[in-house]
């Protein structure tokens, strides 16, 4: 197989132009096979070239990855293997990218922590699961973790809530049921959430009670007749946690 000539194509790469077809090469690749110096090459020795030079390729595949945004080594793994490198391509990429410094886990996790608490409601047991997701070991993080000031996680807990109060709809015990389950969904100790909860003073919102009762008796009443009715309201409304004495005084309307 004749080398023809070299182009220029971006950075680092060049274009090899032979009598059986053309191929991009790293520069690095070219001069340790001596390529600039030969006018022959077999297709053995191209094929060994190609493979190194996807070795490469991966590697820097994963360099740019990392120039977006910092990745843990998981997610790099990934993303190299949805390109197509194979297993080989991508543990020499993971493990140069180590060796040049490129993948630090402390710089990683440091940082991931730090977005999550300024960019999101997350409590410490979501941030914890989710940097042992991406493939961290539990102690890289706990000694970050336990840095933290609880006050954050507290006045995260207090804002979501005093915030949902303000559009809530539903009684009081259904509201502190769902909000515990989403903040524990979250990340965020329950006896934390709860302290808050428990603390918390609100009253049922009487309108939406009443708007609830004659919706329902609009719905039963020509099904059934009015004792009926009232047993399957009170059920309906008992089961989303308004007390008797509240949806009888509707009732007895």
């Amino acid at each position: 197989m004749k080398i023809l000539k070299y182009k220029k194509i971006k950075g680092n790469e060049y274009k090899i132009i032979t009598d059986k077809g053309e191929y991009r090469l790293y520069d690095d690749i070219i001069i340790k096979y001596g390529l600039l110096l030969k006018k022959d090459i077999s297709e053995k020795k191209l094929n060994e070239v190609l493979k190194e030079n996807n070795l490469l390729l991966a590697y820097y595949m994963g360099l740019k990855a990392i120039s977006v945004r910092l990745r843990a080594e998981k997610e790099l793994m990934a993303i190299l293997k949805k390109k197509g490198f194979n297993e080989k391509e991508i543990k020499y990429a993971i493990d140069r990218l180590n060796k040049d410094g490129y993948l630090n886990h402390k710089v990683y996790i440091e940082a991931y922590i730090h977005d999550m608490l300024n960019l999101y409601i997350v409590g410490e047991d979501k941030i914890y699961s989710d940097l042992i997701d991406l493939g961290f070991k539990d102690e890289e993080i706990k000694p970050f973790l336990k840095k933290i000031n609880k006050d954050i996680y507290l006045e995260k807990i207090n804002k979501y809530i005093n915030k949902k109060v303000k559009s809530n709809k539903k009684s009081i015990k259904e509201f502190k049921r769902k909000t515990l389950k989403e903040l524990i969904d979250k990340g965020f100790k329950k006896g934390d959430i709860m302290s808050y909860l428990d603390s918390l003073e609100i009253e049922e919102n009487q309108d939406v009670i009443g708007k609830l009762v004659n919706k329902l008796y609009n719905k039963y009443i020509n099904k059934y007749d009015s004792y009926t009715t009232k047993l399957k309201i009170k059920s309906y409304l008992y089961q989303r946690g308004y007390n008797n004495i509240d949806i009888d005084k509707y009732l007895d309307k």
